[in-house]
Order: C-alpha cells, then sequence, then structure tokens
C-alpha cells in the first residue's frame, strides 16, 4: 500500500490537502484493488470537499463512490445546497450513471462514512459480463464510469474556484473543526475498515497510528 499527500495542490490556497492511497492485495477469494482520491479545501473557500474511491473486488465487478462532501449542514442552509448541489451538475451525472446496466446502489459497511456524503452521493456496484463487449466491465468503465467520475471532478473544480466563498472568521471555527474530523476520523474509519483483513491488526493499528502522528 503506497499514501501520498501533497499540500498546496496546483499551487493555489484553496485546496489545503489531498490524499491518495492504492492498495492491490491477492486474496483468498482473488485480487482486490481499491484507489482513493480525497480533496480537503481550505478555509479561502467553503467548497465542498471531493471523496473519489473505485473499489474492485473482482475482475467483473467494480464499486464506484464519488461525491462533493458538504462542509455544512445541508437542512440548515438552503443556500449552501443550492449553490453546490440543485444547481449543479452532479444529481444528473448520478442519474445518468445509476442507468448503467447491472448498475445497483452500494451501502458502505460504516454508518460513519454514510453520514459524511451528500445527497447527490455516487454510491453504486456494477457487475459487468465476464464476456468482452457492450455489457463488459471495460466497457462500462467506459461508457459510463469514466465520464461520471470526470463530470464531478470538474463540478469540484468549479465549485473550488468559481463557486466557493471565502469563509467568514464567524463561520471558521465550525468548519475547521468539521474539516478536521473528516481529515482524521474519517481517512481512519477507511483506513481501520479495510486494512486489518487485508495485513492483519498489528499492521493495520501501526498505519492508523502512523496516520495519527502525520507520518
Amino acid at each position: 500500500m503506497k499514501f501520498f499527500i501533497f499540500s498546496n495542490v496546483l499551487l493555489v490556497i484553496q485546496i489545503d490537502f489531498v490524499l491518495g492511497s492504492w492498495l492491490h492485495c491477492a486474496l483468498p477469494f482473488g485480487v482486490l484493488n481499491i484507489a482513493t482520491l480525497v480533496g480537503m479545501n481550505s478555509l479561502e473557500t467553503d467548497a465542498p470537499h471531493l471523496l473519489f474511491e473505485f473499489i474492485q473486488p473482482g475482475p467483473n465487478s467494480l464499486v464506484v463512490v464519488l461525491d462533493l462532501l458538504p462542509r455544512k449542514n445541508l437542512v440548515f442552509d438552503g443556500e449552501y445546497l443550492k449553490r453546490f448541489y440543485e444547481d449543479t451538475a452532479l444529481e444528473s451525472i448520478r442519474q445518468e450513471l445509476q442507468k448503467t446496466p447491472g448498475a445497483q446502489r452500494y451501502d458502505p459497511p460504516t454508518l460513519y462514512i454514510r453520514c459524511l456524503t451528500s445527497p447527490t452521493c455516487i454510491m453504486y456496484k456494477v457487475e459487468g459480463s465476464s464476456e468482452q463487449g457492450q455489457n463488459s466491465l471495460d466497457q462500462i468503465i467506459e461508457n459510463s464510469v469514466s465520464p461520471a467520475a470526470k463530470g464531478v471532478i470538474n463540478v469540484w473544480l468549479e465549485s473550488v474556484f468559481k463557486l466557493g466563498k471565502k469563509v467568514h472568521d464567524a463561520d471558521a471555527e465550525i468548519l475547521l473543526g468539521l474539516d478536521t474530523v473528516i481529515k482524521t476520523k474519517g481517512v481512519e474509519v477507511d483506513l481501520s475498515s479495510n486494512m486489518p483483513r487485508l495485513f492483519g491488526q498489528e499492521i493495520a493499528d501501526r498505519v492508523v497510528q502512523a496516520f495519527r502522528r502525520g507520518e
């Protein structure tokens, strides 16, 4: 497993933290591949964070998780909901991917992760045909998953550089607290849920402790 942490991506102050992880592991039931990208924004913008994860538990199966993680309570802040979710293409991207043959709604085993996501979150498990053709996993990725991923990332970039507003001092402490929880607890939960069954509890605990220390 490799972890890469970059600060000030693209040399802009709006993006504070990017975590990318790639996992490839041979298990008794087959090969497991997990690719994760988390883009955390700074207090220079109130734009949502990016969550991008692909999980391939088998040669013909893929779990897709794409979302802009809200940084404000969408129930109480209707303007935030409208600016970043209702008035963007996120819902249409989700609905289009939902039409993909073999696509089924995916529910993460960790309730904490579900609490972080937005109403437009893309969480689907896609089953492709074992035969090469229109419904093979490769074709589904090319025709449906890849356009959806590019679309969500484009919306995120637009949110950061065009739609986002500078965080006022009154809101800074609240957003900073939530960002810290997402940056530490959210990533830690993801590591804790995946690593023990791959590498054993002892190694998993060491990695999580190292992450907490920022190593």
